[in-house]
C-alpha cells in the first residue's frame, strides 16, 4: 500500500506530532494502580492518623512516715582540736547540741561514724552553728557573771559593815568625851562654846617648845588644828567645845594630865599653881602667854579606854 501523504503545512499535524515527540522523550513513570477503597481501607487509614494522648489522671502519693530515732544518753566528750581548728569548732557545736538535748553528740567531720538509713536534720533556714553556739553560751556565762557579781557584792558588803563596826568600836572605847559649861550672872548653864582641852601625856618626850598661838581659846581655827596636831604628835591631844558645850578626844588608855581653858569665865586673881607652872614651861616657849586671863582648870587624868567621859563646869 502506498504511505500516507502528509501535509507538511498543517499546523495542526506538527502541533500533534510535537506532542508526540515530548512523549517518546519524557522518562518513563511507574504505573500506580489505584485500588478502590472499602470499609477496612477506611479503618485503617484512621487508625494511621495520629490521635491526641488522654490527660494522665494525677495520684496522690501517701508521705512516708518520719523516723524515730531513740538514742540512748551518753557522757559528752569534747573531742581533741585538730590542726586547722576546723574540726574542733564542729566538734564544740556538736556537744553543745548534745548538751541542750542530753542526745549522744555526733561526729559530722567523719562520715563513717555516721549510722546507715535515713538522716533528717530540722533547722531553720536561717540558723547556723554558730549563732545555735552563741544563743546556747549567753545564757550561760551570763548566769555564771551575775553569780559572781552577787557574791563579790555581798562579800565586799560584809567586810564593810565588819570593818564599820570595828572601827566604830574603837573609836568609842580610845575616845575621850565630856561636856564643858560656865555659869551665867543669872546662875544658867551654859555651853562654853570655844573653850579648849588639852591633854598632856605623864611623860614629855623630845625637846622642842611649841608656840601658845593655836593653843588659846580666842585663836583662829586654823591655828588650832596646828596645835592639835602637835600636841598629838608628842603623846597628847587637843580639841575646842562646840556649840553645844561638846567635846571629843581620841585618846589612848593610860595616865595624863590635863588643862581645860574657858573661853567666857574671868579669872579671878590669886596664887599661881607651881605644878601647872612647871608643866606648861616644860612644852611652850613662852607659857605665860597660854593662860592670860581666862578661868581654868588642871587636874590628873586617868583613861581606861572604855569610852571615858570628863565633864566640867565653870
Amino acid at each position: 500500500m502506498p504511505g500516507p501523504e502528509l501535509d507538511v503545512d498543517d499546523t495542526h499535524l506538527s502541533r500533534a506530532l510535537d506532542e508526540l515527540a515530548k512523549l517518546v522523550d519524557a522518562p518513563t513513570q511507574p504505573s500506580v494502580l489505584v485500588k478502590p477503597l472499602t470499609d477496612s481501607d477506611d479503618a485503617d487509614t484512621e487508625n494511621q492518623i495520629p490521635q491526641p494522648l488522654p490527660e494522665p489522671i494525677p495520684i496522690e502519693v501517701p508521705l512516708p512516715p518520719t523516723p524515730v530515732i531513740v538514742v540512748q544518753p551518753t557522757n559528752a566528750s569534747l573531742t581533741a582540736p585538730s590542726e586547722n581548728g576546723i574540726s574542733s569548732e564542729r566538734g564544740l557545736l556538736a556537744e553543745l547540741a548534745a548538751l541542750s538535748d542530753g542526745s549522744t553528740p555526733v561526729d559530722f567531720t567523719d562520715a563513717t561514724k555516721l549510722e546507715p538509713g535515713p538522716t533528717y536534720i530540722n533547722r531553720r533556714p536561717d540558723a547556723s552553728p554558730l549563732k545555735t553556739s552563741l544563743m546556747l553560751l549567753v545564757p550561760f556565762v551570763a548566769g555564771m557573771l551575775t553569780e559572781r557579781f552577787v557574791r563579790v557584792f555581798e562579800a565586799r558588803g560584809r567586810v564593810e559593815a565588819v570593818s564599820t563596826e570595828v572601827a566604830k568600836k574603837e573609836l568609842a572605847d580610845n575616845e575621850l568625851t565630856g561636856r564643858i559649861t560656865f555659869k551665867s550672872k543669872d546662875g544658867e548653864s551654859q555651853p562654853d562654846r570655844g573653850a579648849r582641852v588639852i591633854v598632856f601625856p605623864q611623860q614629855r618626850t623630845g625637846e622642842v617648845k611649841l608656840s601658845v598661838v593655836g593653843f588659846r581659846p580666842a585663836d583662829s581655827v586654823a591655828d588650832q588644828l596646828v596645835a592639835n596636831a602637835a600636841m598629838k604628835a608628842l603623846g597628847g591631844a587637843a580639841a575646842s567645845v562646840d556649840d553645844h558645850g561638846g567635846y571629843r578626844l581620841p585618846i589612848e588608855a593610860g595616865s595624863y594630865r590635863m588643862l581645860v581653858l574657858s573661853h567666857f569665865q574671868p579669872r579671878p586673881d590669886g596664887d599661881p599653881d607651881p605644878a601647872l607652872d612647871k608643866l606648861l614651861s616644860e612644852y611652850f616657849d613662852k607659857p605665860e602667854d597660854l593662860l592670860g586671863r581666862v578661868q581654868h582648870q588642871f587636874s590628873p587624868l586617868r583613861i581606861k579606854g572604855t569610852g571615858d567621859t570628863w565633864d566640867h563646869s565653870f
